[in-house]
């Protein structure tokens, strides 16, 4: 019935012209649509809006190339938009709508008519359309729109700024995007449009929206920890996510004539204030620029001392180090000069029955204390004459070393880089291969880990496209906590993400020779990184990747280096990259030697030699040359003989390290297998048991998705 509706209307409208019988003044109940307006075009169609008349059900859209409109089409839609698709290129178009209601029947003048042009080249898609806010949280917006078509993509484009300059934009398949690390409490603008599968543009853009993220909660538990005649310190609970604080404070509880002041830490100090005066403090999270992130805390109520023994607000920075067992060296900063401080120490919290010592300077060293055992500490300010000038500082706890000897787990493991895939049997791509090769790190439970191969070049999604997440950071993430890198940079340029148009500074990067320690044991200490020499220019750079570690249990420290030789063999009869390799090897040498600090050291890496190489293992010899120690004893065509070895416990070490995706595990009879693979250690760390770690079943096969066309070695040792 609505359709032959609208038939006999097209009819009328012929015999009668255009604008006589639809808009007779009985039927103009509703005014005229009015504010049409074009949403985008294409080579073929025309999306357009309007703002609604009212309540009606629909609306009547005709569109003719005549502005007279002696021939049009029409089309009734429900909602104050219509697309007109099937157009001609390059053809001028105009445009009027009519309210109506689901019969058909009239029931406004009809709009003003709107002239517009399709496309003569160029875009085939409209715009998307409905683009809105799904979900919006503290640092992440989600998106959805309409659908444009089966098998396209979309380009969101988002920015701070309504003329989107520094945009960021994001490439999507399906019609929704969450973007994430984005800032709190901050309006953003967006807008999407459609692209190939390349990123070439097929649609304008959507008109853009506007939507803010969510702001941070107001900083909790704002708290006086001292006061003095002339100043006030407090601290707060750290509120995720900020960059900055600012603190108001006032003399009112209303806040009238308030004063502010910029933190970056979650503790501050007030000084210059009036003696024996009553103070109002809030804080509040924001931006390094001052952009507010978070509403107030609550007002505290707080004064300022008027005794003398409060002339100054407790030390401060009170910080504190275990350089030996039994020993803590103690430290804080001065408050005025010629002042002495009283330093209380104990095992209980409350600190009471306190050991109790002074000093006339700002540091000071206390001993005879119990291994592995938490103290607290305290420190407040005195004349020289022993008049006290403030109170207690915070209390501060800190352990003692333990007198044992510090258990690691070593690892090394080249993974493969993600595009290197060469369709090998059993060889799966990196996304097919990731959760086994993170399956079997976490199975170890190493605390440190050499990773070679685990690439810095951008990975690709599943239409080949590059995205910008190296193979090193997906696998990182993945690992998730509490495993780090040691060195987070992709490249050795001043924008370290990609080498494109690369203004070189070194920051330390070493491509995919990545070193990965598990932070809960650990602290680093240092890192670094050292490029190898290559026999010629075009081969693939090498590096050493460096660093020292502090057992955080323990305090003992150790050097561990990671190292990717190379693996170019040389034709029968020539040795240049044998040399090269022994070369390397003298180099990463040279670099520990100069940078272990006489620390116990671990040398892991692929060396890319072996004990069948010919003319021999030079890697192996200049290593073992060094002093390092190969813990299975692996020499040059042994069979039976493990000479040097000092490994306690083997476990598959008749496995060698690599495996070529072969579905049988490569392996021997004798006790160690062919590695080009090696964990050295330096005299006086303890192996306990070595494991080349192959996931195999009766016959030696493997067993699911092969990680890696190398095996990861593992060994647990002890530093003596």
């Amino acid at each position: 019935m609505k359709a032959l509706r609208a038939v006999l209307i097209l009819l009328l409208v012929a015999l009668v012209g255009p604008g006589t019988w639809l808009t007779p003044a009985s039927a103009a109940a509703l005014p005229a649509p009015s504010g049409l307006h074009v949403l985008s075009t294409s080579t073929t169609a025309i999306s357009l809006a309007w703002k609604s008349s009212g309540s009606e059900a629909s609306y009547l859209v005709e569109f003719d190339t005549d502005a007279s409109f002696k021939g049009p089409k029409s089309t009734t839609v429900t909602a104050a938009g219509a697309d007109l698709t099937g157009l001609a290129k390059g053809t001028v178009y105009y445009v009027r709508a009519t309210a109506v209601d689901e019969d058909g029947k009239v029931l406004s003048k009809t709009s003003t008519a709107l002239k517009t042009e399709t496309r003569a080249s160029g875009y085939t898609h409209l715009a998307p359309l409905g683009l809105k806010v799904s979900k919006a949280t503290t640092t992440s917006l989600s998106f959805t729109w309409q659908s444009r078509g089966s098998g396209i993509r979309y380009r969101v484009s988002y920015a701070t700024k309504s003329s989107f300059s520094n945009a960021v934009y994001d490439r999507e398949t399906s019609t929704s995007l969450t973007v994430s690390k984005l800032q709190p409490n901050t309006t953003y603008y967006v807008k999407v449009r459609v692209i190939t599968s390349s990123g070439t543009n097929l649609s304008s853009y959507s008109a853009a929206i506007t939507t803010k993220t969510e702001a941070l909660p107001s900083p909790k538990n704002l708290a006086v920890t001292a006061t003095a005649k002339t100043a006030l310190a407090f601290n707060w609970q750290p509120v995720a996510g900020t960059q900055r604080y600012r603190v108001q404070y006032s003399t009112s509880s209303k806040m009238s004539n308030a004063s502010y002041v910029r933190f970056t830490d979650e503790s501050a100090e007030l000084t210059g204030l009036r003696s024996g005066t009553v103070y109002y403090l809030k804080v509040r999270a924001i931006t390094s620029a001052g952009v507010n992130l978070s509403p107030y805390s609550a007002a505290v109520k707080t004064s300022t001392a008027s005794s003398a023994t409060a002339t100054y607000l407790p030390p401060k920075g009170l910080a504190a180090t275990a350089p030996s067992s039994g020993r803590l060296a103690i430290t804080w900063t001065s408050r005025a000069s010629g002042l002495h401080y009283q330093l209380q120490y104990s095992t209980k919290s409350d600190l009471s029955s306190p050991s109790t010592l002074t000093a006339s300077t700002t540091k000071a060293g206390i001993s005879g204390l119990d291994a592995a055992t938490t103290y607290y500490v305290r420190v407040r300010a005195l004349t020289s004459g022993g008049s006290l000038v403030s109170g207690w500082s915070q209390p501060l706890a800190v352990t003692t070393r333990s007198t044992e000897q510090p258990q690691l787990t070593i690892a090394s493991y080249n993974v493969k880089c993600a595009n290197c895939y060469s369709a090998l049997p059993n060889e799966g791509t990196w996304y097919e291969r990731r959760d086994a090769v993170v399956a079997a790190v976490k199975a170890q439970h190493p605390d440190v880990i050499g990773f070679q191969e685990a690439s810095q070049g951008w990975l690709k999604d599943a239409n080949g496209k590059a995205i910008s997440k190296s193979q090193f950071e997906d696998l990182v993430e993945r690992l998730g906590s509490p495993y780090k890198l040691t060195n987070t940079h992709r490249n050795n340029c001043v924008k370290s993400t990609t080498p494109t148009n690369c203004v070189y500074k070194d920051q330390g990067a070493s491509q995919g020779t990545k070193i990965v320690y598990n932070s809960t044991v650990l602290t680093l200490i240092t890192q670094g990184s050292k490029a190898l020499s290559k026999a010629q220019a075009t081969d693939a750079d090498r590096y050493l990747a460096w660093a020292i570690f502090e057992h955080k249990s323990t305090g003992r420290r150790f050097f561990f280096a990671d190292t990717h030789l190379e693996y170019q063999h040389d034709a029968p009869g020539l040795s240049t990259y044998y040399s090269t390799r022994v070369t390397q090897t003298k180099e990463a040498l040279a670099v520990i030697a100069a940078k272990r600090q006489g620390l116990p050291a671990y040398f892991v890496g692929d060396f890319n030699s072996n004990k069948w190489s010919t003319p021999d293992n030079g890697p192996y010899t200049v290593t073992r040359s060094a002093g390092f120690i190969d813990p299975l004893g692996n020499v040059d065509r042994s069979t039976t003989t493990t000479d040097g070895a000092i490994v306690g416990k083997r476990i598959k070490t008749n496995f060698s390290s690599y495996n070529g995706y072969a579905t049988k595990a490569p392996s021997f009879s004798y006790t160690n297998g062919t590695y080009i693979d090696y964990i050295w250690v330096s005299a006086g760390i303890e192996v306990a048991e070595w494991e080349t770690v192959v996931k195999v079943d009766a016959n030696n096969n493997f067993i699911g998705q092969i990680p890696s066309d190398h095996n990861m070695i593992r060994a647990t040792t002890r530093l003596t």
